[in-house]
């Protein structure tokens, strides 16, 4: 019943019937097409934040799990050492790691 009445006003002011639905048409396209827009942005918005997440992630466990390799390492080698380089290695690993999320965040953010 609207869509009547608004091209009976319409055609009051001069547009024909055809010309209407090319601006109804041409009005609902433009919404769609920010529609579109706004999701690819809000997609690439999610890919980017779960790839930064992964980042922070590797940065920070890497130097976790070499020090505690290389702790073990060290302890099997030497003799008298049961756990203390692995320990040793682990605490170096997770201040590495630290230290290097911090130095991601401070230059991507």
């Amino acid at each position: 019943m609207e869509d009547h009445e608004e091209n009976e006003a319409g055609r009051e002011k001069g547009r024909s019937a055809p010309e209407e639905d090319g601006m109804r048409l041409a009005k609902q396209v433009g919404k769609d097409v920010e529609k579109m827009k706004r999701a690819e942005k809000e997609k690439q918005d999610v890919l980017s934040s779960w790839l930064s997440l992964g980042t922070i992630g590797l940065l920070f466990i890497t130097p976790v799990v070499i020090g505690a390799f290389a702790g073990r390492w060290l302890d099997q080698h030497l003799a008298g050492y049961a756990i203390h380089w692995t320990i040793t290695g682990i605490l170096l690993g997770v201040i590495l790691g630290a230290v290097s999320v911090y130095n991601h965040i401070r230059r991507n953010l």
